[in-house]
C-alpha cells in the first residue's frame, strides 16, 4: 500500500485549478501519489492543455508521483442520472474526454462519485452534505431533515437509467485499458457498499472497482473493516479523512474515531496493494494537519507489517 493525496486539497479555491503548487507541495511532503480533478467541463479546454498535461508529468516525474486517480466533480457529469437522453450523452461526452485526458496523464483509474437523482432539492447546494439540518453551509435552517424528490418519481426508471449510464462508463475505460473507481456518497443513486456491489452484480466487469470514501461511508454507520472485507478485490482506491461519529466527517485521520489500525490490516487481509489517499479540504492552514495525518496513516501501515511478521493477521 501507498499513501497518496488529492491536490485540491492544497489549491486555493475548492478544487479549482492551477494544480502545480499543490504537486509541489503534495511531492515535498513525501507522498508517493497525487490525484488530479476535472472541476469544470471548460477546463478541458482552458486549462487542460496538452502543453498543461506535460508539465505535470515532468512535475509528478521529479517528485516521484504517481497519479493515483483523475476524478470528476459532481457537476461534470451530473447528468448521467437524467432521464433526458441528449442530457446523458452529454455526460458521457464529457467522460470520455476526461478519461482520454487521464490517460494522458498517466492515470490508471478515473473516479467519480455516483449521482443523486436529478431534480432533488435539498438546504445544502450538494444534496449529500444534507446529514444534519443545522450545520455550516446549508442554505437555510429547518429544523426537520426534509428533501423534496422529483415527481414523478419512478425508482425502478431511475435506477434502470443510471445502470446504464454506469455500463456505458465501463466500456468507455475498458476501450482505453483505464478502471473506474465508483464512489458513494449519502443520497445518491449508489451510496455506499451494499447498493455498489448490486450495481456491479449487474455490470460485472472487471473494470468497475469501487473507491472507498472513509468518511462518508463512515456517514452512513458502516463499520469500515467490514466494508473492506465486502468489496474484497473490487476496492481500488482508498479516500483518507476520519469523523467523530457525530457531526464532522472530513477530520484529518487520527483526529476523530475511526480505527486506522483495524481499517488497514482489513486492507492487507483482502489484499489490497493500491493507493491510501489523502482527501482534506477548506483548511486554512493544510500543511500541518496533512503531515499529522500522514504521519498516523504511516503508523497504521506499519503497524499492520508488524502484525503480519509476528503472524497475527485474523487471515
Amino acid at each position: 500500500m501507498k499513501l497518496g493525496c488529492a491536490c485540491w486539497t492544497f489549491t486555493k479555491g475548492r478544487f479549482l485549478p492551477p494544480y502545480e503548487p499543490a504537486v509541489e507541495i503534495i511531492g515535498e511532503l513525501g507522498f508517493e501519489g497525487v490525484e488530479f480533478i476535472l472541476r469544470n467541463v471548460d477546463d478541458l479546454d482552458e486549462y487542460w492543455t496538452a502543453s498543461r498535461v506535460d508539465t505535470l508529468r515532468e512535475l509528478c516525474a521529479r517528485y516521484d508521483l504517481a497519479v493515483s486517480q483523475f476524478s470528476f466533480f459532481q457537476d461534470t457529469v451530473a447528468d448521467l442520472a437524467s432521464l433526458d437522453g441528449d442530457a446523458r450523452q452529454r455526460a458521457l461526452d464529457v467522460f470520455a474526454r476526461g478519461v482520454r485526458l487521464a490517460v494522458a496523464l498517466g492515470a490508471q483509474l478515473v473516479n467519480f462519485v455516483s449521482q443523486w437523482p436529478v431534480g432533488i432539492k435539498a438546504p445544502a447546494a450538494y444534496v449529500p452534505r444534507y446529514w444534519y439540518t443545522n450545520q455550516p453551509g446549508l442554505d437555510f435552517f429547518q429544523p426537520k431533515l426534509t428533501m423534496q424528490l422529483p415527481q414523478p418519481f419512478v425508482w425502478d426508471q431511475i435506477w434502470e437509467n443510471y445502470v446504464d449510464s454506469i455500463r456505458q462508463c465501463v466500456q468507455i475505460v475498458e476501450q482505453h485499458g483505464l478502471k473506474l473507481a465508483f464512489e458513494g456518497h449519502a443520497h445518491v443513486i449508489v451510496p455506499h457498499t451494499d447498493s455498489f456491489l448490486r450495481l456491479w452484480d449487474h455490470i460485472r466487469s472487471p473494470a468497475l472497482g469501487y473507491n472507498l470514501d472513509t468518511a462518508w461511508q463512515f456517514i452512513q454507520r458502516e463499520y469500515l473493516p467490514w466494508s473492506v472485507y465486502k468489496l474484497s478485490d473490487k476496492l481500488l482506491h482508498v479516500h483518507a479523512r476520519d469523523g467523530d461519529g457525530l457531526h464532522c466527517y472530513s477530520l484529518p485521520p487520527g483526529e476523530g474515531i475511526i480505527d486506522w489500525p483495524g481499517l488497514v490490516q482489513a486492507l492487507r487481509d483482502v489484499g489490497y496493494d493500491g493507493f491510501i489517499s489523502l482527501e482534506l479540504g477548506g483548511l486554512s492552514d493544510p500543511i500541518p494537519w496533512v503531515t499529522s495525518a500522514r504521519r498516523h496513516l504511516n503508523d497504521a501501515l506499519i503497524h499492520s507489517a508488524v502484525q503480519e511478521t509476528r503472524g497475527n493477521s485474523p487471515t
